[in-house]
């Protein structure tokens, strides 16, 4: 198989955005389990929760995945405090799935097929992350990400430079009338 991918010095964030956010961008609250990996294309990829209990991938791609740092750090914190309630004996720590991180995540879904061990293809969702919101150790709320950048207009804007000529035209007409 051919790889069409750009080299990434001629990837830019449009480019990168328009391959990323084809559908209608929204906020979903997720509650992340500190539980990560990479895919293929070297984006992180953490397992998380949206109601009604159904388990989805967050995916921080491109340009957002230095963003995510923060992120990350902040659910390794949280999987060393569950780690220390299960050494003191608390039994709900013993599985990492109840360890969760409640973040605003703003947006896109993505449908996956993937084949089972008898070869059906099993639908999931993944939901990729542009901008994204959850709150510290300290109680402070960290926002991170970047909006999905648009195509210029292009047609609006030429019709507006147009616009703002023919206006200054028109003001001149008058003013030599007087």
């Amino acid at each position: 198989m051919t790889n069409r991918r750009r080299p990434p010095m001629q990837v830019t964030p449009l480019v990168e955005d328009a391959g990323l956010f084809k559908r209608e961008v929204r906020d979903v609250p997720v509650e992340l389990v500190p539980v990560f990996s990479r895919n293929n294309r070297g984006d992180l990829v953490v397992k998380g929760l949206v109601s009604p209990g159904a388990e989805i991938e967050v995916i921080f791609a491109g340009r957002r995945l230095r963003e995510a740092a923060s992120l990350v750090e902040r659910m390794k914190q949280l999987r060393m405090q569950g780690a220390r309630s299960a050494l003191n004996g608390h039994e709900a720590m013993n599985q990492i799935s109840r360890l969760r991180l409640p973040v605003r995540v703003r947006g896109t879904w993505r449908l996956r097929f993937e084949p089972d061990a008898s070869g059906w293809e099993v639908k999931s969702y993944q939901l990729l992350a542009a901008q994204w919101g959850f709150t510290d150790l300290e109680g402070y709320t960290v926002l991170a990400g970047w909006p999905p950048a648009e195509p210029e207009n292009r047609v609006q804007d030429r019709a507006r430079e147009a616009r703002a000529r023919n206006a200054a035209v028109r003001a001149m007409q008058a003013a030599r009338e007087r």
